[in-house]
Parts: C-alpha cells; sequence; structure tokens
C-alpha cells in the first residue's frame, strides 16, 4: 500500500506480475503519484498498477461520474483514458488511444517537466499580505510545494507572503520567480499528498471527502 506522504520525487518501483492471466501484463507501481483531468477538475491520485491497455488509482475521494478524462504523470506526458470502474478508493481506466508501453508510460524523464512535482490547475480569489499590506491576487495552480498566483503590482522576488482564501488553509511562502503579473511562491509548509488531494477536490465542487465504498461507474464498456 503507498503512503499518503508520496510525492514525485520518491523513485517508482516496478515489478512483473507473472501470475496474472490477462492478456496484458500487468506492472504493479508503487509510490508513483499523477492526476486524473476531467472536465470537473484535476484530482491527484496514485498509480497502483499498469499495464499495456489500461491501469489501476488508488483514490484519495469519490472521482465525479463523467465519461473523458486524462491521466497526467509528473513529466507532463499526457493519455487519454475511458473510465471502467470505481470502488473502495481505487479506480480502473483503459487507454482510449490503444496499448501504450508500460515503461515508457512510467518514465518520469519522458516529458516536457521531467521530475517535476504535479501542480494542479485551480482558479481562485486570494488575499496576498506582503510587508504588511494587503492586495487581491489570484490562485492558478497548486502543488504541495507552492503556487502560482496573478498579482498586480508585482511583488518583489524572495519576498515573503501570506496566502488567505475561503477553503485553503493559511500558507506563508516567497516569491520564487516573477513573470509579469505571474508568480511562482514556496510554501513554507508544505501540504501532505492525501491532504492536497482531499482539499483539492473539495474546492472544486466534490462532496466526498473520503473513498466511499462499493459503488462502481462503468462508461464506454
Amino acid at each position: 500500500m503507498a503512503s499518503n506522504g508520496a510525492t514525485n520525487g520518491e523513485s517508482a518501483q516496478v515489478m512483473a506480475a507473472p501470475s496474472d492471466q490477462r492478456a496484458a501484463r500487468r506492472y504493479t507501481l508503487l509510490l508513483l503519484t499523477a492526476k486524473l483531468i476531467a472536465p470537473a477538475g484535476e484530482f491527484l491520485c496514485i498509480l497502483r498498477d499498469v499495464s499495456a491497455t489500461g491501469l489501476k488509482a488508488r483514490l484519495f475521494h469519490d472521482l465525479p461520474d463523467v465519461a473523458d478524462w486524462q491521466l497526467e504523470l509528473g513529466s507532463g506526458a499526457r493519455h487519454a483514458l475511458e473510465p471502467v470502474w470505481q470502488a473502495d478508493g481505487h479506480a480502473g481506466f483503459r487507454f482510449a488511444a490503444g496499448p501504450v508501453d508500460p515503461h515508457r508510460l512510467m518514465d518520469q524523464d519522458a516529458g516536457p517537466f521531467p521530475k517535476r512535482h504535479i501542480r494542479l490547475r485551480l482558479e481562485l480569489p486570494v488575499l496576498l499580505w506582503a510587508d504588511g499590506a494587503a492586495r487581491a491576487g489570484r490562485l492558478c495552480d497548486l502543488s504541495q510545494l507552492g503556487a502560482q498566483i496573478e498579482a498586480d503590482p508585482p511583488l518583489a522576488l524572495r519576498q515573503l507572503v501570506r496566502i488567505e482564501a475561503p477553503g485553503l488553509p493559511l500558507r506563508h511562502a516567497r516569491v520564487r520567480w516573477r513573470r509579469g503579473t505571474a508568480h511562482g511562491l514556496v510554501f513554507h509548509e508544505a501540504f501532505r499528498l492525501d491532504e492536497l488531494a482531499v482539499l483539492a477536490a473539495h474546492l472544486q465542487g466534490v462532496e466526498s471527502a473520503a473513498p466511499s465504498g462499493p459503488t462502481h461507474w462503468r462508461v464506454n464498456q
């Protein structure tokens, strides 16, 4: 069982499952964080096993019952998915475009952003405190270690800021980079993986704070 504190920086261990009688050989993955993308939002998961035809993901909350999904890894590589089932804190998907190479999928260097922490795109108005004064800003994405925000007038590089917003735990951060009104922040207090997963789901309107019992959805069978 993967730890809730797993991050993209932790290596994925792979072992073949020779007893698997299914047509596609399955590989069991440990501690490989990814996100599932749908029109309803972006949601963290941990890949538990993968084959050439599909995958099983460990969830931190129930997923919306929709037909269109994509998997995005920390490297930025994406794969279109078809949902098959969801139950007991896990979900199964098929690769929509046909078989994939499991080894290439698990290669965290095979993408535009090698070995980067997963970022969840979230649009949220925030209040930024810097040098004792408050200004309005907008959260654009969120990860375990930091965030991207829009702020005008711009903040100074390495400036200390405090971020406040309804539903978002208070966070202190430092400005790491700036491009126009876009700023990259590094948190002083990192999120745990499970904490960020449930928080992001709540901010995107997913009601269940934890995976429910054996409730299945089956789409595009």
